[in-house]
Formats: structure tokens, C-alpha cells, sequence
């Protein structure tokens, strides 16, 4: 009876281990996840919260002010212009916060002034989960002024305000997000899954004596991939609008992105699919890209979040411009964000459609 064991342990041992699936799932997906996770949040993460500052006073007070928010180690200050129309600026930026310094800063300071009080001004994003942090520090650095130069007196207040409109909450940033994931996973999974069963049931063989070309029959899986998309946002805007009274809309500039990314996330998968020659690991292959991209290009979590090194890594994610440029769309109003997205995502897509073509084989190999 032990042998009998050990006999039928050993032969478990190897189908685990001819699995590739299974050894991604049991090892290599636990140990992406706490390296994802870990580098995020670890306490030796280096990454900065943006604060854009218009400084209207332009003197030493208010220079000191906010070098003083430099040094606090988690604020990275970007200056916007004294004569910048500041709701312009948010609209074509879509800032996470704003601090607005009034010229009477230095002003309030001076011994024996008849006003002798300043009101900040900090804007700040309600749907972002930095927006606490930054609030924090700015208090923070005005008590501590108040505290060292009018010996606790409250000469420096803060008014803080929204940027986005207040219908908008955080379940309303959060939503492009999910439906940037929704086009990305069901895109790429369907494409490469369908392509190895493809070539494995000798379909593509069948195929190559049809008049059908690649171009076509990819252009195909696209098209269809995108009715499939759009089915699962209208699913997606339902159960928002009916369970949490999302207010967000569609508007052009949004359903280009879609399309875009549809066709881009397609073609990423068909160039995927050319290097995979078993259909049981084109999950684990899928799996490699999309989890990666899911967790680093601002799906769950803010990029400020992150250090600076996988702030570079986001810029060459094209989930990140499909995140970006759906909330600027959608959430921020911001039609020049949109469209810079939009355009990234256009090249891309057209990039990747062109490779995906050019690799493809029809071949039995």
C-alpha cells in the first residue's frame, strides 16, 4: 500500500510540473503578486505626491512656504504660472491637487498688519486616495509656520475645495479603470486562446484554402472582440448606475478609446499567440501580460503611489494611456488629456496590428 502511494505521488508530481499552468498558478502568480504589491507599498518606496502650486504672492514668504513643502519628502511641488487661468489649468492637466497661494501671503506676516491673516487655497481631486496625504502635509507645513513665526497664532488657513464636480466620487474614477481591464483581459484571452486552438484543430490549415487573409480574419476577431467589449461595459454601466449612481458618460473621444484598445489589446494577443504551441498554456501566457499591466498602469491604484521606477514602467504600459485617457474622458472632462491618449493608443494599435499580421502563420509548424 505505501508504494502504491508513492507510486501515484510521484506520478502527480510530474503532471504538476508538465503543467505549465499549474505551476504558474501555484508559484510564479503568488510570487508576481507580492513583488507587485511589495514594490508599491513597501516602505521603501520613493515616490512623490504632485502638488501644483500657483503662487500669486511671488515673495520670500511664500518661496520659503514652499520650499518648506518640498523638504517634507513626499510632496513634489510643479510650479504653475502667477497669470495661468486656473481652471483652464485643471481642466487640460486633471491635477490630483492645487495649491493656490494669495498675494496678500508675505503681507499677513508683517508685524502690526491690519490683516493679519491668509487664506490657502488647496483644490483636491475627492476620487483620488491621495487626496488625504496631501491635505495632511499642507496642514502640516501651515501649522508648523503658524506655529514657529506667529508663536501658534493662526495667521495661515486653509479653504479646501474640490477639483472634479461633487457628483462625481471615487466608484466613479474607479469604473474606467475597470472597463480599460474588461477590453484588455477579454481581448487578449480570447485571441490567443482561439488562435492555438486554431492551429492545434488544423483550422488555420483549413483556412488557407479559402480566399480569407490574415488581415481579414484578424480584422474579424477585432470586430467581433469589440461587440463582445461593448456588451460587458453596458453590463458594467448598468450594475454602476443601478447599485452606486455612477454618472459618467460616453462620449466620443471614450468610445474611440475603446475601439482603439480593442484592437490594439486583439492584436497583442495574435502576436502572443504565434509563440505559444499548446493551447493548455495560452492562460498562463495571457496571464503573464495582462497581470502585470493590470496593477501597474493605474487600474486600482493612483501612479503617484508608486516609486519612481515603476512610474517609468507605467509610461510603456498601454493600459495606462487606455486608463488615462477614459477617466480624462469620462470623469475629468479634460478633452485634451482624452485625445493625447487617443492618439498613443491609435499608434500603438496600428503598431501592433501590423506585427500581429506580419507574425502570424497559418502553417502547421
Amino acid at each position: 500500500m505505501p508504494n502504491r502511494i508513492i507510486s501515484t505521488l510521484i506520478s502527480s508530481v510530474r503532471m504538476f510540473y508538465r503543467s505549465k499552468s499549474s505551476v504558474f498558478w501555484t508559484i510564479a502568480f503568488p510570487v508576481i503578486l507580492i513583488l507587485i504589491f511589495g514594490a508599491i507599498f513597501s516602505g521603501g518606496n520613493d515616490g512623490k505626491y504632485n502638488l501644483h502650486v500657483q503662487d500669486l504672492s511671488n515673495s520670500q514668504m511664500s518661496h520659503n512656504f514652499i520650499e518648506a513643502l518640498n523638504r517634507s519628502g513626499s510632496i513634489n511641488v510643479i510650479n504653475v504660472g502667477k497669470n495661468v487661468n486656473i481652471s483652464e489649468y485643471i481642466r487640460d492637466n486633471s491635477p490630483t491637487a492645487v495649491l493656490i497661494i494669495p498675494s496678500n501671503f508675505d503681507s499677513a506676516f508683517i508685524p502690526g498688519a491690519t490683516n493679519n491673516t491668509t487664506q490657502l487655497k488647496l483644490m483636491i481631486d475627492p476620487t483620488s486616495t491621495s487626496a488625504n496625504v496631501i491635505t495632511t502635509i499642507v496642514v502640516s507645513v501651515s501649522n508648523h509656520f503658524n506655529l514657529a513665526i506667529a508663536q501658534g497664532g493662526e495667521i495661515i488657513t486653509l479653504q479646501r475645495t474640490e477639483i472634479a464636480s461633487e457628483q462625481f466620487n471615487f466608484i466613479d474614477f474607479f469604473l474606467p479603470g475597470i472597463i480599460a481591464l474588461t477590453t484588455m483581459t477579454t481581448t487578449i484571452f480570447w485571441t490567443v486562446d482561439i488562435q492555438s486552438r486554431y492551429r492545434e484543430n488544423g483550422i488555420f490549415k483549413k483556412l488557407m484554402t479559402t480566399p480569407l487573409t490574415r488581415m481579414e480574419w484578424l480584422a474579424t476577431q477585432i470586430l467581433w472582440q469589440l461587440i463582445v467589449v461593448f456588451i460587458s461595459i453596458v453590463a458594467i454601466l448598468v450594475v454602476g448606475i443601478a447599485l452606486y449612481d455612477v454618472k459618467l458618460t460616453l462620449d466620443p473621444v471614450a468610445v474611440l478609446i475603446i475601439i482603439s484598445s480593442s484592437a490594439l489589446f486583439s492584436s497583442m494577443g495574435m502576436i502572443l499567440a504565434r509563440f505559444i504551441k499548446e493551447p493548455e498554456t495560452a492562460g498562463t501566457a495571457a496571464n503573464a501580460i495582462t497581470f502585470p499591466m493590470m496593477f501597474l498602469s493605474g487600474t486600482f491604484f493612483p501612479l503617484e503611489m508608486m516609486p519612481g521606477y515603476l512610474r517609468a514602467v507605467a509610461q510603456v504600459l498601454p493600459l495606462t494611456y487606455v486608463n488615462n485617457g477614459l477617466r480624462d474622458a469620462m470623469v475629468y472632462d479634460n478633452a485634451v488629456g482624452a485625445t493625447n491618449s487617443l492618439i498613443v493608443v491609435v499608434i500603438l494599435a496600428t503598431i501592433f496590428f501590423v506585427i500581429g499580421v506580419a507574425v502570424s502563420r497559418w502553417k502547421v509548424e
